[in-house]
């Protein structure tokens, strides 16, 4: 079976160890929204001895799984139902491992754990093996489209970022004009708004930057420890005005110039048209002649 997981393989050889040793100790797993991850689970018992096994959501009678020896399964919630992987091939092994697709953010902090049903060949009876392999989930998804903006009438910035989660934390810093020291600001007032049915957030945060020469936002992202930010130079006071005023003279000069041009124009063709109009007229007899 193809394992189409973001674990490296040493990764999940550890888990795959460690998870009888662990015991009652959840197994914390990173998983991106839209992605796979895999829920490692090895037994010290083959698959000739396993009468039955599934996976179940803590806290709750919600079955991710259900896999018993004669063919007699429970149904599964309905929203893990076609989410959910077994390997049987590995079952010979005791891995009873399990693969959850298109994660989403409801999936966040949710902890799995097995239940096994065995026969103990030495001692001849049945035996159960109670959450095994108990495993929490740490969802994330990566913010995007981060936009700073100066607003130099308020002498304040604002970042904004959107598709992340979970809620991020907002980091400002900013370069002091005279004494360029790299300062990290504080006082931003930073909101957040999560989406109705996706469930993941945008975030706005609003900083002043009076001072500054320029100033930097950086979005992080506590689950996957990834981090976008954008920086920005910041006008002097005035100096996006003087700008604007310089553009219009120079556009209104362009303008002067194109006009005189014109009016030039003007003047020599009716210079023309009058030399014209003022040579005197052949006489009829003279052309005659």
């Amino acid at each position: 079976m193809y394992f189409c997981t973001d674990m490296s393989s040493s990764s999940l050889l550890i888990l795959l160890l460690c998870a009888p040793i662990m015991g009652q100790i959840p197994v914390p797993l990173n998983a991106t929204v839209g992605g796979s991850v895999l829920i490692p689970c090895s037994l010290p018992v083959n698959s000739t001895s396993i009468k039955w096994f599934y996976w179940q959501e803590h806290g709750s009678d919600k079955l991710l799984f259900h896999w018993d020896k004669s063919g007699e399964t429970q149904p599964v919630a309905d929203e893990y139902r076609n989410r959910c992987q077994v390997f049987n091939n590995d079952f010979s092994s005791g891995n009873i491992s399990i693969r959850l697709n298109n994660v989403s953010v409801g999936d966040d902090q949710k902890t799995f754990w097995a239940n096994v049903d065995f026969y103990d060949e030495q001692e001849k009876v049945f035996k159960q093996l109670k959450h095994q392999c108990k495993s929490s989930l740490r969802v994330s998804a990566a913010y995007q489209d981060l936009n700073l903006t100066i607003n130099s009438t308020l002498n304040s910035a604002t970042c904004t970022a959107h598709g992340g989660y979970p809620k991020p934390e907002v980091k400002w810093t900013g370069q002091n004009k005279s004494s360029g020291e790299q300062l990290k600001l504080k006082d931003a007032q930073t909101s957040h708004q999560q989406h109705p049915t996706k469930k993941t957030f945008s975030v706005t945060s609003t900083v002043s930057v009076k001072e500054l020469q320029s100033v930097t936002c950086l979005v992080y992202n506590p689950h996957s420890n990834q981090s976008i930010e954008n920086t920005t130079v910041i006008d002097a006071p005035g100096e996006a005005h003087l700008r604007n005023r310089s553009t219009i003279s120079v556009s209104i000069g362009v303008v002067a110039a194109i006009l005189l041009l014109l009016f030039v124009c003007f003047l020599y063709r009716r210079r023309q048209e009058s030399q014209e109009g003022s040579q005197p007229v052949e006489n009829e007899e003279d052309s005659r002649l």
